[in-house]
C-alpha cells in the first residue's frame, strides 16, 4: 500500500507552515491599496482646485467606490457585480455630500434629485470656462472631480483585480495626473509625478500578491508551478519592481534636463502636452495667458475687412469685476435668437450715422462657444448652428453644442466717428439707467494701492476722457514692463483685485493685467468700464478677397494674438475702447496721446500713424518709448546641476547597489554561527546560481543542480578552482534540499567555507569571462531580473 500524498497546503511532519491571512483580509487590504494609490494620483490636483478643502470629499468617493467593489470579492460575487457595487457606492457618496436635501434616507437620489444636481453641474461648468487653475472650490466643481476621480477608482480597481490587468491599469493613474500636467502653469511638479508613480508601484506590487498562488520549489531553486495550477510570479519580484520603478522614476525625472526645450521647471511646456493640439478657445479668459507664454504659433484664423487697417475681434467682456476671481457674466434669461439681424436702436442709427465696416471671418479650428466679431456687430451672416446675443454687452453665444469651428460668416459692424474733441466734450457719467449698475461696481475690500495710484494719477482732472487719457499715459509709461512671464514666477497670473494690486506693485505683467488695472482705475475714477478678450489685429497675409466687387485686404491671426483690452462708456457715445498695454495691438487716434493735458509727470507718448496697422510679429509700435521688456535671468545652474548629475549617477548605479546589498545580506547569514547548516548549503547554492546568471550563464527553470553544474563546466564558463569548489556546493545543496527538516547534514561545513568557495566559483567565472560580460555584471547583473527566494 502506498501512503497517499499529502493535499496541498496540508501540513508535512516536522514541518511548520507559514500563517497565511484570511482572504477576505487579503481583500479589504487590497482595496484599501488601490484606493490610496488613486488618492495619491489625486492629489497633484493641488493646484487645479485651490486649498485643500476638496481633498476629504475625493477621498470619501474613492473609499466608497473600493468599499463596494471589495465587498463583491469578499462575498465570492461575479466580477460585474462588484463593478455594480462600486458605482452604486459612488452615487451613495456623492448624493450624500452634495444632494442629500433631495436624497432619500440621505443618500439614495430622490424625485427631487435631477432639479437639485441642475444648478451644480452649472456651477461646474461655469467654473470650468471662466477660471483660471487654481479654480475657486465649490459644491459644482467638487461634485465633478468626486465624480471623476470615483469613476477612475472603479476603472482602476476592475483592470487591476478582475481582469488581472494591473500594468495597463496604469493607464488609469496616467489619466488622472494628466489633469494637472495640462493645467497648472507649472505641471504636475515633482512630488505630484512622485506620488503617482508610487501609486502604480503599489498597484502593481500589491495586485501581484493578492493574485499570487503558492508555488513548490524545484531542483534548481527556482519556482515552479503547483499541480493544476496556473504559474503566479513570486513575490520576490515586488522588491526587484520596485527597484526597476525606482530606476524608471528617477530616470523621468531627469530625462527633460537633457532634452531640448525642457527648461522650465521639472515639467515644462513640451511636457504639458502642449504639442496634443491647438487652442480651443473655450475660454479666452483663461487660456490667454497660456495662448502668449506658447512658444509657436496655433490656431490659426483669418479675416478679410474693407476697414482699411486691422481689427480688434471681440470675443466676450468682462463686466462683473468682483469676487476672487472674474468671468464672463451669466447671460442665461436676456439671450436673444436671430443674429442674421440685431435690432438695436443705437445699431439702426449708426448704420445710417456711423462707420460701417464688412468683414469676412474663418475660424478654421478655433473652437471656442463665443462669436469673434469686430464691436459692434449689427448683422452677421453666413453662421451654421443655434446663436444667440447679449443685448447688454452684445457678446454672441452658441447654443447646444454650437461652437466657432469650422464657420465661415460675414459681419457688418458699426461704430460712431469718435474724434478727441467729441469725447473731451463729454461730461462726467451722470448714473444713467441705460448703464447696467455691474459696470461700475467696486468692493469695499479694494487694495489700497488701486486707489492711491488711480488719485495719484488723475490727479484733479474732472472730465472723464482726460482721465481715461491719464490712466492710459500711466500704464504705457516707462516705468511699467509688458512681460508675460512675470505674473507666474511673481505669483499672480489670475485675475481679481489682489491680482491687480500686485501688478501695480510689481510693474510687469501682460495684456490681462493692462487692461484690469486701466478698467478698475476708470471705475475709480467714477467712469463705468469692462474687460473684452479676443485678439489683437494681427498680420496681413497679402492676399485680398472680392465680395460685391470691392476688395478686402486680407489678415490673420493666431494664438500670439490672444489680447484683452479695456472698453470705457462714454455718455451719448457708447463703449470706447482704449489700449493700456505697451507693444501691443495698436492705439486708436482718438486716443493717440498728445504733449498737452497729461497728467503730472508722466512723460509725452509719440503720435501712432492714424493708418498704420497692426504691428508684426516681434515689432512693438513706437506709440511710447518703452522700456524694452527685460529677458529672464538664467537660472542658477551649478547646484542644479550637480543635484541632477548625483541623481543620474544614482539611478544608473541602482542595480549595482541592489546586488552589492544583496551579497552583504547573504554574507552575513553565512558567517553568522547561528544559522543552521542547511540553511546555509541552500543559501550558498543561491548566490552561485545568482552569480552564474550575473555572468550570462543563468541555470534553467527545469535544469536539476547536476546537470546545470555539467553545462558549466563543459561550456569553459568556469576557471582556474571553479569547477572543484561547485561540485562541493552542488553536494552540499543537495543533501540540504532533499533532507528532512531539522535534519543534520553529515558532514557539517562551516558557513565561512561555503562563503570561500562561492567566491571561489565567483572567481572563475569573472576570470572566464571577457571584459564587456565583466561590466555587465558588475553593473546591470541580470541576477535581479529572476526569481529567486532566499532559503
Amino acid at each position: 500500500m502506498l501512503e497517499r500524498p499529502p493535499e496541498a497546503g496540508a501540513a508535512v511532519p516536522g514541518q511548520q507552515l507559514p500563517r497565511r491571512r484570511r482572504p477576505d483580509a487579503r481583500a479589504w487590504l487590497m482595496g484599501g491599496a488601490l484606493a490610496l494609490a488613486v488618492c495619491l494620483a489625486a492629489a497633484s490636483l493641488h493646484g487645479v482646485l485651490e486649498g485643500w478643502d476638496w481633498l476629504p470629499s475625493i477621498m470619501t468617493a474613492v473609499l466608497a467606490v473600493e468599499l463596494g467593489t471589495t465587498l463583491g470579492r469578499v462575498l465570492r460575487w461575479p466580477g460585474l457585480a462588484g463593478f455594480l457595487l462600486g458605482l452604486a457606492g459612488l452615487v451613495a457618496a456623492t448624493t450624500a455630500m452634495f444632494l442629500a436635501p433631495a436624497s432619500l434616507f440621505g443618500f439614495i437620489p430622490g424625485p427631487g434629485f435631477t432639479r437639485a444636481l441642475q444648478p451644480l453641474l452649472a456651477q461646474a461648468e461655469d467654473t470650468v470656462v471662466s477660471q483660471v487653475a487654481p479654480v475657486l472650490v465649490n459644491p459644482g466643481i467638487v461634485l465633478a472631480a468626486c465624480v471623476g476621480i470615483g469613476l477612475a477608482a472603479l476603472l482602476l480597481d476592475t483592470i487591476a483585480v478582475p481582469l488581472q490587468m494591473p500594468a495597463a491599469a496604469g493607464a488609469i493613474l496616467l489619466a488622472v495626473a494628466t489633469v494637472p500636467a495640462v493645467i497648472k502653469p507649472g505641471s504636475i511638479g515633482p512630488w505630484g509625478f512622485a506620488a503617482a508613480a508610487a501609486g502604480f508601484l503599489l498597484v502593481l506590487g500589491c495586485t501581484q500578491w493578492y493574485l499570487a498562488e503558492p508555488a513548490s520549489p524545484g531542483a534548481s531553486g527556482a519556482a515552479a508551478p503547483g499541480p493544476g495550477r496556473k504559474q503566479r510570479p513570486g513575490p520576490g519580484r515586488f522588491g526587484r519592481g520596485a527597484v526597476i520603478g525606482t530606476a524608471s522614476v528617477l530616470t523621468a525625472l531627469v530625462l527633460p534636463l537633457a532634452v531640448p526645450g525642457f527648461n522650465d521647471g521639472l515639467f515644462p511646456e513640451g511636457s504639458r502636452l502642449n504639442w496634443l493640439g491647438l487652442p480651443t478657445g473655450l475660454n479666452p479668459i483663461v487660456s490667454l495667458g497660456d495662448n502668449l507664454r506658447r512658444p509657436g504659433a496655433v490656431g490659426r484664423m483669418t479675416y478679410a475687412t474693407d476697414a482699411g487697417t486691422g481689427l480688434y475681434l471681440r470675443s466676450v467682456t468682462l463686466e462683473k469685476l468682483s469676487g476672487a476671481r472674474w468671468r464672463p457674466s451669466d447671460t442665461r434669461g436676456r439671450e436673444r435668437p436671430v443674429v442674421e439681424d440685431i435690432p438695436l436702436p443705437q445699431l439702426r442709427t449708426l448704420l445710417a450715422q456711423g462707420t460701417v465696416t464688412t468683414t469676412e471671418i474663418s475660424t478654421a479650428s478655433y473652437t471656442s462657444p463665443w462669436l469673434l466679431a469686430p464691436y459692434a456687430p449689427a448683422r452677421i451672416e453666413g453662421l451654421a448652428g443655434t446663436w444667440t446675443w447679449d443685448p447688454r454687452t452684445l457678446s454672441i453665444r452658441g447654443e447646444a453644442g454650437t461652437t466657432t469651428a469650422d464657420q465661415d460668416y460675414t459681419v457688418t459692424s458699426v461704430a460712431p466717428r469718435l474724434t478727441r474733441s467729441l469725447l473731451a466734450s463729454i461730461e462726467p457719467y451722470d448714473g444713467r439707467p441705460e448703464v447696467d449698475p455691474a459696470f461700475s461696481e467696486l468692493p469695499a475690500d479694494m487694495p489700497q494701492i488701486i486707489r492711491d495710484t488711480t488719485a495719484e494719477v488723475v490727479g484733479d482732472l474732472d472730465r472723464p476722457f482726460e482721465q481715461a487719457m491719464a490712466i492710459q499715459r500711466y500704464l504705457r509709461g516707462p516705468g511699467f514692463v509688458y512681460s508675460e512671464q512675470a505674473p507666474v514666477d511673481g505669483g499672480y497670473d489670475q485675475s481679481g483685485f489682489g491680482v491687480v494690486g500686485a501688478f501695480l506693485q510689481a510693474k510687469a505683467g501682460y495684456c490681462v493685467h493692462f487692461s484690469a488695472a486701466m478698467a478698475i482705475m476708470a471705475r475709480e475714477a467714477g467712469i463705468p468700464s469692462r474687460i473684452a478678450v479676443g485678439y489683437a489685429p494681427g498680420r496681413k497675409t497679402g492676399h485680398t478677397v472680392v465680395r460685391d466687387g470691392v476688395e478686402l485686404d486680407q489678415y490673420e491671426v493666431d494664438s500670439r494674438d490672444a489680447h484683452a483690452w479695456p472698453e470705457l462708456y462714454f455718455d451719448n457715445v457708447g463703449w470706447v475702447a482704449f489700449e493700456p498695454t505697451p507693444g501691443r495691438g495698436v492705439v486708436p487716434d482718438y486716443a493717440q496721446a498728445s504733449n498737452s493735458g497729461r497728467a503730472p509727470g508722466q512723460a509725452p507718448e509719440d503720435t501712432l500713424d492714424p493708418g498704420r496697422g497692426a504691428p508684426a510679429r516681434g515689432e512693438t509700435t513706437q506709440a511710447v518709448p518703452e522700456a524694452a521688456p527685460q529677458a529672464r535671468p538664467a537660472p542658477e545652474q551649478p547646484v542644479w546641476a550637480v543635484a541632477m548629475a548625483a541623481v543620474v549617477l544614482l539611478a544608473l548605479l541602482s542595480p549595482l547597489l541592489a546586488r552589492t546589498a544583496r551579497l552583504r545580506r547573504r554574507r552575513a547569514r553565512l558567517l553568522d554561527p547561528g544559522t543552521p547548516a542547511q540553511q546555509s548549503a541552500l543559501l550558498a547554492w543561491r548566490e552561485v546560481l545568482d552569480a552564474a546568471a550575473d555572468y550570462g550563464q543563468p541555470a534553467g527553470d527545469a535544469e536539476s543542480a547536476r546537470e546545470f553544474e555539467a553545462r558549466l563546466g563543459r561550456s569553459g564558463a568556469l576557471a582556474g578552482t571553479g569547477p572543484a569548489a561547485l561540485g562541493r556546493l552542488r553536494t552540499r545543496y543537495e543533501r540540504a534540499a532533499y533532507a528532512g527538516p531539522g535534519a543534520q547534514l553529515q558532514p557539517p561545513a562551516a558557513g565561512t567555507a561555503l562563503l570561500a568557495e562561492v567566491e571561489q566559483v565567483r572567481a572563475g567565472l569573472h576570470a572566464a569571462a571577457g571584459w564587456r560580460q565583466r561590466l555587465t555584471a558588475r553593473l546591470l547583473p541580470r541576477s535581479l531580473a529572476r526569481s529567486r527566494p532566499e532559503a
